[in-house]
């Protein structure tokens, strides 16, 4: 929601149609309502809906200090892996970006039988809201649950900088990407950081920049797992991402 009215978002809508536009064949389990204004935004890619009563809202009220207070209207259905189509089955690559807590973590498992190399985005798991709507953190009981993911990609703002907890993290998965913004990503492969610097580039929008990061990132990584190589790769494309500062088409 935005003041004058809505946009679409999500990690499913940026990674996805990064992945696309990259020349990927594409598939997209979402949910969403009949109020839902956008579909028109994902042709070209094969879109599996779950039928829904209302779509997923989030509305984002930022204050001069550049905090930001976030509310969820209304959320759509939940999602296992039951509501995969059948012809989807043993894909490339699958990356799992929940954003209200609703993305099934028997996804882990079902993507691990199927050799899919899997990259799995926290931030949708670590919210909770209030009767209020108004969303706060909620963190992760059992980080070991993603150590079946080969990439966990997370900001460093997921868990307001706590970089102890970032390493206890890292103990639990096989490969964590932490960004930083414009200071770039840290990766922690058996226990070791290694710090990449991003690229310098002037910030018009940073919304969905993890999105297109980890779905780059993704991508590269299933070609031959460099980690290195595919780190570059992810910070060029979303270098190229703030720096457009646009993403959807705009609607007549």
């Amino acid at each position: 929601m935005i003041p004058d009215g809505f946009t679409p978002g999500g990690a499913a809508a940026y990674a996805g149609l990064l992945t696309h536009r990259l020349g990927h064949a594409t598939q997209i389990l979402t949910s969403y309502g009949p109020d839902f204004q956008f579909a028109s935004q994902f042709v070209g890619l094969d879109l599996h809906v779950v039928p829904s009563a209302t779509s997923t809202v989030f509305e984002n009220i930022y204050q001069p200090d550049g905090q930001r207070t976030q509310y969820l209207h209304s959320r759509a259905a939940l999602l296992t892996p039951a509501d995969l189509p059948p012809h989807w089955q043993s894909p490339k690559t699958a990356l799992l970006g929940p954003i209200c807590d609703e993305v099934s973590f028997e996804f882990l498992d079902f993507f691990a039988s199927q050799n899919t190399v899997t990259c799995a985005c926290p931030q949708g798991w670590m919210r909770q809201w209030d009767a209020q709507h108004r969303v706060s953190p909620k963190p992760i009981a059992d980080w070991s649950v993603l150590a079946k993911a080969d990439l966990v990609s997370m900001s460093e703002a997921d868990v307001a900088g706590d970089w102890e907890l970032i390493r206890a993290i890292a103990k639990q998965v096989p490969l964590l990407v932490v960004t930083q913004g414009a200071a770039g990503a840290t990766v922690f492969e058996a226990g070791v950081a290694t710090h990449y610097p991003a690229q310098k580039v002037e910030e018009k929008s940073p919304t969905g920049a993890g999105d297109v990061f980890a779905a780059s990132l993704l991508l590269r990584f299933a070609e031959g797992r460099d980690i290195g190589r595919a780190i570059d790769f992810a910070q060029q494309i979303a270098a190229a991402h703030v720096a457009a500062g646009h993403f959807f088409s705009t609607l007549q």
